[in-house]
């Protein structure tokens, strides 16, 4: 009995010996192991990150702050930013910094995840291709959108020096991975390397590559190409990659006259609802947020306390279409609009489903146009024909009239930059033309009074959004790494 006693024991032991092994074996975030291609792709479409940097809008000089008409747990989410302050809301279920970083790197966690699960997944080869392909797009477009956030824009003589953001290129093994800041060379550089192998691999598997208006495609990584080296000033690679997309869809923006009579013949609700509806504008890539995170909530109903700038307001002419996506709040009196451009506005801010966009033919064209002028042999006919494009979509055709021929590049440029600008309002591009361009904003809390002015510089240190409190807490190695003042 003794000796069996132990013989048992022993059995025992050696299933606890397994047990332990198996669990120590199993993943530390308890994580599903995706071993098939299908699975896999189920995650891809997951990974697609929302708009979250459209917070930015409110740091621009597209909107001026009226605070009548704000809801008073607006003010103080939102007025911080308004004045490019460093302690700013700590909401991570709203549009603020803390959320966008959180954001981004849970969509890049996902897409690190996605490249390491492919690596031994069953499935077609093409297939796998495609699908690693588009988890490097995606992870490329997080980086992409991190390091224009919260560093000093792309500059190559600084670019060694200059604060990135944490590299994260592999699933971490540890429960709290601490990461120091990558300069922002070096996050180009990784961007650069993803967007490159992405794209050759989404070319190699290019019959899985999906069709729909919400997952990269050849096209829309080209567009995606075409921002990145617009933003490096590289000029000359920003209008190549803007061609490809012209040649792959054509130049097909907005019908504008359409969109203003869906406005008149059903309710302004309805028709913001349909700005963005892939099935009658042609967007290149949209995200369909399905939460109650309402992205553009500051500006995007009529509490939330910011309103297009006036001289938008009253410099935009009213046979201008775009006028139309102007929408009253307050009084005339106030002379308060919202830029109504994504569903859910202009007056319910938790409504659960909205499109946002990622690429437009109007950027790509306005990128174009752009890199055409600042090239070392410069278009301007080129770079105005695209600008005109755009613009006989915005006016009827007994309204629409050609802008006059600039006689410069320089004189080019400002209407481009001008155009560019209102064309754009709202959808949260702005912020990063102030970084690039060096543009002045002078913001006022009171807007009879210049005295309470808070003035933004060109090049001005605080275009850095400070790193938020959330993500020092979580990785303390940050807090001797904020961005200088």
């Amino acid at each position: 009995m003794k000796n069996f006693n132990i013989i048992i024991l022993f059995v025992i032991a050696l299933g606890m010996l397994s047990s332990c092994e198996k669990f120590l074996d199993a993943p530390y975030d308890n994580r599903v192991e995706l071993n098939d291609v299908a699975d896999i792709e189920l995650l891809v479409t997951n990974a697609y990150p929302m708009r979250a940097d459209l917070f930015a809008e409110i740091m621009t000089d597209n909107l001026h702050h009226y605070a009548t008409t704000m809801q008073a747990n607006n003010g103080p989410t939102y007025l911080p930013l308004f004045r490019w302050e460093d302690e700013f809301s700590d909401a991570v279920t709203t549009a603020t910094p803390t959320h966008a970083y959180s954001h981004y790197y849970k969509k890049i966690y996902e897409a690190n995840l996605i490249i390491e699960s492919l690596a031994s997944a069953d499935g077609d080869e093409l297939h796998k291709n495609a699908l690693l392909g588009e988890a490097l797009i995606l992870r490329a477009y997080g980086y992409f959108s991190l390091v224009n956030l919260f560093s000093m824009h792309y500059n190559e003589a600084n670019n060694a020096t200059n604060l990135g953001v944490p590299l994260i290129i592999e699933v971490p093994k540890e429960n709290r991975g601490l990461y120091n800041r990558a300069s922002v060379k070096e996050v180009y550089e990784q961007i650069d390397k993803d967007v490159e192998e992405g794209l050759a691999l989404m070319k190699k598997g290019v019959s899985f590559v999906s069709r729909s208006p919400y997952r990269f495609n050849i096209t829309s990584v080209h567009a995606f190409m075409s921002r990145i080296n617009l933003y490096k000033g590289k000029w000359e690679e920003a209008a190549k990659y803007a061609d490809l997309v012209v040649e792959e869809k054509g130049v097909t923006v907005r019908k504008m006259a359409e969109d203003v009579a869906r406005k008149i013949n059903t309710t302004e609700q309805y028709w913001a609802q349909e700005i963005m509806n892939p099935t009658i504008h042609p967007n290149l890539l949209l995200v369909n947020q399905v939460t109650s995170t309402f992205l553009c909530r500051p500006f995007g109903y009529r509490l939330g306390g910011f309103y297009i700038a006036h001289d938008l307001f009253y410099t935009t002419p009213a046979t201008d279409y775009r006028k139309d996506h102007f929408s009253a709040g307050g009084t005339v009196i106030d002379s308060v609009a919202l830029p109504v451009k994504y569903g859910n506005q202009p007056n319910n801010p938790n409504a659960l489903q909205v499109r946002y966009d990622c690429f437009t033919m109007e950027e790509v064209l306005l990128n174009r146009a752009e890199a055409n002028l600042r090239k070392a042999n410069p278009d301007i006919a080129k770079a105005m024909s695209d600008v005109e494009a755009i613009r006989k979509e915005r006016f009827s055709a007994t309204n629409y009239r050609t802008l006059p021929t600039p006689t410069n590049v320089e004189n080019a440029l400002t209407t481009l930059i001008k155009e560019r600008r209102l064309e754009l309002l709202g959808q949260g591009y702005r912020w990063y033309d102030i970084k690039r361009l060096g543009i002045e904003v002078e913001h006022r809390m009171n807007r009879t009074d210049g005295k309470t002015a808070v003035i933004l510089k060109p090049n001005d240190k605080r275009t850095a959004i400070q790193i938020p409190l959330q993500a020092r807490v979580g990785n303390p190695l940050l807090d001797d790494q904020l961005n200088p003042r």
